[in-house]
């Protein structure tokens, strides 16, 4: 029994040593590998800002189309404002034209009717 006793306890020893050693260790970064990973982070980083160029320049058309847009309406928005002016001038125009012959009409006819009357 001693025997097999401290051949466990050898067994047990060199385990547990290979294992503390491993854990001591890190493992050894090679060049290559440290060179692949900057390529790769650079090349991220590029992808990031052409992607953020990118979106800067869509986001400057669109506020072109709508500066574009905005200036349109409002262009409209004024030609509308003077042609309701106009419209309005119109009516005013109109109006005193109806009234101007309604009264022509009135005096006409009260005329007619005098003269009418005076036939009878």
């Amino acid at each position: 029994m001693p025997a097999s006793w401290e051949e466990e306890l050898s067994d047990d020893m060199l385990e547990t040593s290979l294992l503390e050693s491993s854990k001591k260790e890190p493992p050894v970064a090679t060049a290559t590998f440290v060179k692949e990973s900057f390529e790769k982070v650079l090349a991220l980083h590029e992808e990031i800002l052409t992607s953020k160029t990118q979106q800067i320049e869509q986001l400057k058309d669109e506020n072109a189309f709508l500066k574009e847009t905005l200036l349109t309406v409002q262009k409209l928005y004024t030609e509308d404002r003077e042609l309701i002016q106009i419209l309005k001038k119109e009516i005013f125009d109109l109006q005193e034209e109806l009234e101007f012959t309604r009264r022509k009409y009135k005096m006409m006819w009260n005329q007619a009717i005098e003269n009418y009357s005076k036939r009878s």
